[in-house]
């Protein structure tokens, strides 16, 4: 059985390795250390991390309140050492869980990020290579079905407004929400008179 772990609650996130190094720093003895501190806040920040992965500056953050800089800056040394925290392989990871469970567009992933804490150039790596349109088509392909086809106006606004709000716009917008059209509504694809007033 593959080791998961869960993001914000959604669907758990296969990591494999993560949860067999969690356990072992969880049970690894620390050395004596002359500041008592630093031996709460690596484990405090053990436990955060037993619940779902997290960015290195989300960890800090929770910690902030209930130890020093120094304990909190040398647990967070060990456990990026010992792999347990690295923000590259977080916001990849995050991508990843966006895009299989919860499709939305590189500027919401990019937001949430940006929130926890990891840096635009890390943010920018994990997205290079994003398929907007296949995760448009995706989330609105599932919202889609419980739209009514009576009106071609209104479901390209209500289809639209929802791939707006899930950060998906322009062109790929447009594409989406016609392309779903069709599949659903128009299956000979015969065309549909307007332009699209997401491009």
């Amino acid at each position: 059985m593959q080791p998961t772990v869960r993001f914000c609650g959604c669907q758990p996130l296969s990591l494999t390795g993560f949860s067999e190094r969690l356990s072992m720093a969880l049970y690894r003895k620390i050395p004596n250390d002359p500041d008592p501190s630093y031996t709460k806040a690596k484990n405090a920040a053990l436990r955060l991390l037993s619940y779902r992965a997290r960015s290195e500056n989300e960890v800090r953050r929770r910690l902030q309140d209930r130890f020093t800089n120094s304990a909190i800056e040398k647990a967070l040394c060990s456990l990026r050492n010992e792999g347990l925290v690295n923000d590259s392989t977080f916001a990849k990871q995050w991508r990843e869980q966006r895009e299989r469970y919860r499709p939305k567009g590189p500027a919401i992933i990019s937001q949430e990020l940006r929130k926890l804490g990891v840096d635009r150039e890390v943010i920018q790596d994990a997205l290079s290579g994003f398929d907007s349109a296949a995760n448009a088509y995706k989330a609105g392909s599932k919202y889609a079905s419980k739209l009514s086809a009576a009106n071609h106006t209104v479901f390209k606004r209500k289809l639209g407004g929802f791939l707006q709000r899930r950060g998906f716009n322009g062109e790929v917008l447009g594409q989406t929400v016609e392309r779903i059209w069709s599949e659903l509504f128009d299956p000979l694809g015969g065309t549909i008179n307007g332009d699209s007033q997401y491009d």
